[in-house]
């Protein structure tokens, strides 16, 4: 077992006595309290696509701003190394979703407060005053601007989704959605103990 998988399992067996701990914990809770232990219950559809459109869809009713905003992280095979970037997703249908991206790698500094104070004085953070130009810049651009050589888009094609939904005391659901390997037109799926 090389460390990588060492610490792996270190990290998921000290998340799993957490988990175990917090269970205990609202046990005794509801025990004291004579709650009623129930079930968060997703219900499922025979399209996952379809009900990550309706929780999507709950997601704008009751937030606004950054419903399309995800992050995507993936591991490079020979070392392990985990990289994680912010999507936006742009669209979604039944062949998979299409998100956009700008990845940037490197290391962070903290700057010194004068050069950031002049960085201040030279673009103040005033919304209102950011919004005005960024509506003078797509007003003179005829809404056309060209795309950065560093911007790029992405189609996702599920072939596997999972919902998780939790709330308040009640116990954890969780829906695994495959596709089926004969017909890839056709979703099967289970519900999974949490």
């Amino acid at each position: 077992m090389n460390i990588f998988q060492q610490k792996s399992k270190n990290i998921f067996h000290r998340l799993q006595r957490f988990v175990e701990l917090i269970h205990t914990y609202f046990i005794k809770e509801m025990a004291m309290t004579d709650n009623v232990v129930g079930l968060a219950q997703i219900d499922p559809v025979g399209n996952p696509v379809d009900l990550f459109s309706i929780w999507r869809g709950e997601a704008i009713k009751f937030q606004s701003g950054l419903v399309n905003a995800c992050c995507l992280a993936t591991v490079s095979s020979p070392n392990f190394k985990v990289s994680s970037r912010n999507l936006i997703l742009r669209e979604f249908d039944d062949n998979g979703f299409v998100i956009m991206t700008v990845r940037i790698e490197g290391s962070m500094k903290k700057l010194e407060r004068p050069a950031c104070q002049l960085i201040y004085e030279r673009e103040p953070l005033d919304w209102d005053d950011l919004n005005c130009r960024y509506n003078e810049i797509l007003a003179q651009a005829h809404n056309v601007l060209t795309i950065p050589d560093h911007v790029v888009a992405y189609k996702l094609s599920p072939e596997m989704m999972e919902f998780y939904y939790a709330r308040d005391t009640l116990i954890a659901d969780r829906i695994h959605y495959k596709k089926n390997e004969i017909n890839k037109n056709y979703w099967e799926y289970q519900r999974i103990a949490v």
